[in-house]
């Protein structure tokens, strides 16, 4: 995990963002996306304008956000002798972000993703409650001890729990990937005025390329599963009708 220095994190001016933000292409609607707005290295380049402690703390924030990218640090931390839990790595990421509008917005990503993971492991094994050291989120208490209960009795903090918990209840991946993406990539729609041109901002951007990213690897990948599906009807089907032409045959000639 890298180290932060209250002198390193000062930010750069807004004409620096500014300047940054309106090199990048505007992120454009997330399901009508065939492809993200530019690709992640040409993203990587733009972000080399950051100040070294700014791309590593939204690196670390990118990793505590999505366990499926963490960043090379946080990776060599990880698998270091005596590697830490991610539970600490997100303390430590959570404890570098000073600006307090961003902190509160990286703690409801991890509130978020909490949930989901949690209605996805009562549903797996429903017997294991989660216990321990096992999230940050405010809403640890309230799963540990509601765990029977449908939606840990958030349903009214958290509307959309209903509906994700019947895709989830029902196996339909396609759906609840669209939903879960669809709250996120709204509740990243509603940035703070002040923050227009600023490191936040920047955060902002580049966790909503990772939704269109995202969406667009799941729907392209779905799409493709779903055309093998069609393609294995259709050989099914044109297998049962060859078979019914060959046992229909002897039968016509029997009759003869």
């Amino acid at each position: 995990m890298a180290s932060y220095t209250s002198a390193g994190m000062s930010y750069h001016s807004p004409d620096q963002y500014l300047t940054l933000l309106s090199g990048l292409p505007a992120n454009i609607s997330l399901f009508s996306s065939k492809k993200t707005p530019v690709s992640r290295l040409k993203l990587e380049e733009k972000l080399k304008t950051l100040e070294p402690e700014h791309r590593q703390l939204l690196a670390d924030i990118e990793g505590v956000l999505q366990w499926g990218y963490l960043s090379p640090q946080m990776k060599h931390d990880l698998d270091a002798g005596g590697a830490e839990q991610p539970v600490k790595q997100i303390k430590k990421v959570l404890a570098a972000v000073k600006d307090r509008q961003l902190k509160t917005l990286v703690r409801d990503k991890l509130d978020f993703r909490t949930l989901v993971g949690a209605l996805r492991h009562r549903h797996d094994d429903p017997s294991v409650p989660l216990a321990g050291d096992w999230t940050v989120s405010r809403f640890k208490q309230n799963i540990e001890n509601n765990w029977q209960e449908p939606y840990f009795r958030l349903e009214h903090a958290c509307p959309w729990l209903v509906e994700a918990k019947q895709y989830i209840d029902n196996d339909e991946p396609l759906l609840l990937e669209k939903l879960l993406l669809q709250n996120a990539w709204q509740h990243l729609s509603r940035p703070p005025q002040a923050q227009q041109f600023s490191f936040y901002a920047v955060v902002i951007y580049v966790l909503k390329w990772n939704i269109v990213e995202r969406w667009t690897r799941y729907n392209n990948e779905f799409a493709a599963q779903r055309f093998q599906q069609l393609v294995q009807q259709g050989l099914e089907q044109y297998d049962q009708q060859q078979y019914d032409q060959q046992t229909e045959q002897p039968l016509q000639e029997t009759e003869k």
